[in-house]
């Protein structure tokens, strides 16, 4: 099986003046479709970094980075785009909702940028309320961001992510604004989408989430130090 997410010692660096600092050194990896991937790390470790790359939002400095076998180094700026708001799905940790918006509102974010939206607006609506209910949220279609819980929040964040039906979904510290409880319900829903056949790849720093993943990557000042399955 072709790999999802396909890396080849990818660098990446900044340059401030004469003063070069390397972020990434060297990270290799693929993940399949339909893993459950951790990626874990201290802070400084590189790990945002590293999303920000398998998430197109970054290019990096060197190396080769393959996203459902295309190699993302070669696309415009107009075709990178194209490629992410297919192929992934993104989770904050400040969940970035937009809060003059319903939780209805939020999840058809991503469809405003699809070209035959217009067309398609009343299958979306059906599709974005189908999310909701996915996610638990089906009583609250209408309520914004201010009226909802840090968990709830999280939800209609998860359900935004869907909503284009991507491959992969890229979740960073989702859990990170969370108390204990609502923490667990997360890493839950997570794990029943990854049943469900959704490749998740989680980055976090906390051990007990990360251990919920079915493999765990290590990154350790920019290098993979492990790369594991879990227990």
């Amino acid at each position: 099986m072709r790999p999802v997410i396909s890396l080849e010692d990818i660098t990446k660096h900044y340059q401030t003046g004469k003063v070069i600092t390397e972020v990434l050194k060297g990270i290799s990896f693929s993940i399949h479709p339909k893993e459950f991937v951790a990626i874990m790390g201290p802070s400084g470790a590189g790990k945002s970094t590293l999303l920000y790359i398998l998430g197109c939002l970054a290019r990096p400095s060197s190396g080769r980075y393959e996203l459902d076998g295309v190699d993302v180094g070669t696309l415009s700026d107009e075709a990178l785009s194209r490629q992410r708001n297919a192929k992934l799905g993104f989770v904050f940790q400040s969940f970035h909702l937009i809060p003059q918006y319903s939780a209805l509102e939020n999840v058809l974010l991503p469809t405003f940028y699809r070209k035959d939206r217009k067309r398609g607006q009343k299958a979306d609506r059906r599709r974005a309320k189908e999310l909701l209910d996915l996610v638990g949220l089906d009583a609250r279609y209408h309520y914004r961001p201010g009226e909802l819980s840090g968990g709830q929040k999280q939800r209609v964040a998860i359900a935004r992510a869907l909503m284009n039906d991507p491959e992969v979904i890229l979740a960073d510290e989702p859990t990170g604004n969370l108390d204990s409880r609502q923490s667990e319900e997360i890493v839950r829903l997570l794990k029943e989408l990854n049943e469900r056949g959704r490749t998740i790849i989680l980055v976090t720093h906390d051990p007990d989430v990360g251990s919920q993943a079915r493999r765990m990557i290590t990154i350790r000042d920019g290098l993979v130090k492990s790369d594991t399955p879990c227990s």
